[in-house]
């Protein structure tokens, strides 16, 4: 079974991300993106612990929430990942989470490398790039398989789903 968060302010952590966050919160890396990426993570877990895995819930979440806070826009950022790290210890210090050094550890790797490309980490870290990378229909973009991390985001189905809730409401606008 793979490991809970720890205490996480919700109401404290939100209200932070809404006034810090210096691109629409509601845009293509705000609030709904954090969202579709918790549930993709979420998704994964369950598909990896079948598997035998025990990727780490506190850290997958957390990531999701965390790992574009720090855009500066919507185009190229080179260095959000990074940032976003950064500012993550600052959080972590002022009590908007609480989560053990090893953890803590995983997540920062997985905020500062998430857009690099690489498919191969710790599988929580995986599941953090997966549930970031099958998000990629608000782009217009629809995952490859060759670009994901764990063989239960390469599969079709979960490929298929992702992509439509990635694009859900995209037709009406």
């Amino acid at each position: 079974m793979s490991q809970q968060a720890g205490e996480i302010n919700y109401n404290g952590l939100h209200s932070y991300l809404k006034n810090f966050f210096k691109i629409d919160f509601m845009g293509m890396h705000g609030l709904p993106h954090w969202a579709r990426v918790c549930k993709n993570g979420l998704d994964l877990i369950e598909l990896e612990e079948a598997l035998g895995h025990t990727p780490r819930t506190d850290v997958v979440y957390l990531f999701a929430y965390l790992h574009d806070h720090c855009r500066e826009n919507d185009d190229e950022d080179y260095q959000h990942g990074a940032a976003a790290a950064a500012n993550a210890v600052k959080l972590r210090e002022q009590g908007y989470f609480e989560i053990d050094d090893e953890g803590f550890e995983l997540l920062c790797y997985a905020m500062t490398h998430h857009s690099h490309g690489q498919t191969e980490a710790d599988i929580t870290v995986q599941i953090c790039w997966d549930a970031d990378r099958l998000d990629l229909g608000r782009c217009d973009i629809v995952p490859d398989p060759k670009y994901l991390c764990t063989q239960s985001a390469k599969r079709q189905d979960v490929i298929d789903a992702a992509y439509k809730r990635s694009t859900k409401g995209k037709e009406e606008k």
